[in-house]
């Protein structure tokens, strides 16, 4: 990756995980142990007549997941302030928007 911009296993500069689904229990060799917790789809699931489905593991589709959830982890925390979630990611609000149109982000409503 270029130009300095990279994800460190999804961590956000202050993104709290542990108010997220996002959270994975470490045991101990650096891997997070298997859990309920958020797990990127890995792209679509294409079948094949006679074979067994399979799934996209591509690099971008994992970099996409990453940067759809750290999007959402930001604009949960900044209560949907765009400005503020920029600036916890540490990139430009305008590539903020860019990614909210690209990966189709919205904001989920909450029913009480």
């Amino acid at each position: 990756m270029s130009s300095g911009q990279g994800f460190s296993k999804f961590a956000v500069r202050g993104v709290n995980m542990n108010d997220t689904e996002a959270k994975g229990e470490n045991n101990g060799n650096g891997n997070a142990a298997q859990s309920n917790a958020w797990q990127p789809s890995r792209g679509e699931i294409a079948t094949v007549a006679g074979l067994e489905p399979t799934v996209d593991v591509s690099l971008r589709s994992y970099r996409n997941e990453a940067e759809v959830h750290a999007i959402n982890c930001a604009l949960r925390q900044t209560g949907w302030n765009r400005r503020r979630a920029a600036k916890l990611l540490s990139i430009s609000y305008r590539s903020l928007l860019y990614k909210i149109r690209q990966h189709n982000i919205t904001p989920t409503v909450e029913r009480g």
